[in-house]
């Protein structure tokens, strides 16, 4: 199936169909639990069981820490995990958490959202719908005046008018457009996180949450940050550092071939290759203190009897290590060298790659992350050996209610440009009957001549076809004449027709948050999209 954006207004792309996903969750989890494959001295199903108990009971105390009731939840049941950075998104994104509660409801099962606070902070504003709908524009409403580049989990709510007012912007903003927005109602759950001390991607997720659990689809939440520091993920770190020689081979196979499938000539697309630099070698992690605005590659050497990390700058650490290196004593070093401010973070891939293999029975994905999954299943297949699951790919389309969209369209533009040339070119065919009847009767015998002299290639020939050329231009620009009034009437509606497209980029933007809506448009739209799970 062709994983496309929904352009209609409630367009929903789900594939696997909703239902087929559901058993695909089943069929994964039961292969899962019994599959023996060997990774690096233990089992895949151990492993995966150990790393599913570890990070519900994470999820489990992060809500506990946070004061939410949790959402219903079935441990023994299929996992379902989806993700995305903690921004205020827009519907399509937003389609994907309502699906993992609607699915883990289905099956008895659990709903699992990571929060990608280690990915760079932006945007930190929301784009809201100006003017009118004649001539709609967007402008920018800032939540936060820090605007410094540094990851998500690094930032924090300055409680300035900027975020406690920021509701109230949006509504005056949407109130010329009839738009009691849902933000108002879930914006006090950002302020309390805040007052308690909690970080801007917190704060922005609470927001989303409590829209979440207000509309009855609450998933357990987890931020990145923090399963990057749990014995599991750590294990896995250990484990992809143990063997970043093996690792960057098949990560860099999986890349390559996806870019001679796609046809990408980019080298850093959908990834960079991971590299060697003067005897250090690329990892698939990030690393930065605290404070900095930017992330650098973790780098490693790995010998017989030693391993070393750097990050090419300040950071530097080395650990021994056995004949047989113990993957527990390397998590409990990864650790502790943390402490005191240092982060340690995956990447796009390496988050995806645990997810899929040690976490969820079934990952559900939006359309670029379904694209890019391509080169995630090579590298599971490469790197572990094993046949890679299947993931849902999820997203949808909503227009805000701003009056909808004119009904034009890029097809009726050409057809006004084509009708505007012919006009230049042929105006004999828009004169009205005995009109410049002379000019007409020319023009037809010049172009019976045209016709008559196609094939002559004399020089006598070439010589009328000058003098024809010149007595064209000449005819069409006295024909022209009588078309001044039409070409103008034309234009006019040429102008209006670009005024209504431009409108429509507006009308119909997919892009808007959802904290936009007013509740019972999303709640709909949201129900339809997931009728299939009733």
């Amino acid at each position: 199936m062709s994983r496309r954006v929904p352009t209609a207004n409630r367009g929903i792309l789900a594939s696997p169909p909703l239902a087929e996903a559901a058993k695909t969750a089943t069929d994964t989890r039961r292969a899962f639990t019994e599959c023996q494959t060997p990774i690096a001295g233990t089992t895949l199903a151990s492993w995966k069981q150990q790393s599913v108990d570890d990070t519900l009971l994470a999820a489990v105390e992060y809500a506990e820490e946070t004061g939410r009731s949790l959402p219903d939840h079935f441990p023994a049941g299929p996992l379902l995990v989806g993700g995305h950075q903690p921004t205020l998104f827009h519907c399509g994104v937003l389609v994907k958490n309502f699906a993992l509660a609607r699915l883990a409801r289905h099956l008895s099962g659990t709903a699992l959202n990571l929060v990608v606070d280690n990915d760079i902070a932006a945007p930190l504003h929301l784009a809201v719908p100006d003017g009118s709908r004649d001539q709609p524009a967007t402008r920018l409403v800032p939540f936060t005046s820090d605007t410094a580049a540094r990851p998500w989990e690094d930032l924090r709510p300055d409680l300035s008018a900027a975020f406690t007012a920021f509701p109230d912007r949006v509504a005056d903003a949407l109130a010329r457009w009839g738009i009691d927005p849902l933000l108002t109602r879930i914006w006090p759950s950002a302020v309390a996180a805040a007052e308690a001390g909690r970080g801007l991607a917190e704060c922005l997720s609470a927001a989303r949450i409590a829209m979440q659990d207000r509309m009855g689809h609450g998933t357990l939440e987890l931020p990145i940050s923090r399963l990057a520091t749990r014995t599991p993920f750590l294990k896995f770190m250990a484990m992809s550092l143990l063997e970043s020689e093996r690792f960057a081979e098949s990560h860099n196979r999986a890349l390559a071939g996806y870019r001679v499938a796609n046809h990408v000539r980019s080298r850093t697309h959908p990834a960079a290759d991971l590299c060697w630099h003067d005897g250090w070698l690329e990892t698939p992690f990030w690393c930065w203190h605290s404070g900095d605005t930017h992330r650098r590659r973790l780098l490693s050497q790995v010998t017989p009897t030693s391993i070393r990390l750097s990050d090419g700058s300040a950071f530097n650490v080395q650990w021994p290590l056995d004949s047989t290196p113990d993957l527990d004593r390397l998590a409990i070093a990864l650790r502790d060298c943390q402490q005191s401010g240092l982060r340690i973070r995956p990447s796009a891939l390496s988050t995806t790659l645990f997810a899929r293999v040690f976490l969820a029975d079934l990952f559900v994905h939006g359309i670029g992350g379904s694209k890019y999954d391509e080169a995630t299943d090579s590298l599971m297949a490469d790197f572990f050996g094993i046949s890679p699951p299947p993931y849902l790919t999820l997203s949808g389309t909503l227009h805000l209610p701003l009056g909808g969209p004119f009904d034009v369209s890029a097809a009726d533009r050409s057809q006004l440009i084509s009708r505007r040339r012919r006009m230049l070119y042929n105006a004999q065919e828009f004169l009205d009957g005995g009109q410049a009847s002379q000019l007409v009767e020319r023009k037809t015998t010049l172009i019976q001549h045209q016709n008559r002299d196609r094939l002559d290639t004399s020089d006598t020939s070439r010589q009328k076809r000058r003098l024809r050329y010149q007595e064209f231009r000449t005819v069409n620009q006295e024909l022209n004449r009588h078309t001044i009034g039409a070409r103008q009437a034309l234009d006019g509606e040429l102008q209006r027709l670009d005024r209504q497209l431009d409108a429509n980029t507006v009308l119909t933007n997919r892009e808007f948050s959802f904290c936009l809506f007013p509740e019972d448009v999303l709640g709909t739209f949201l129900d339809e999209a997931l009728s299939e799970l009733q």
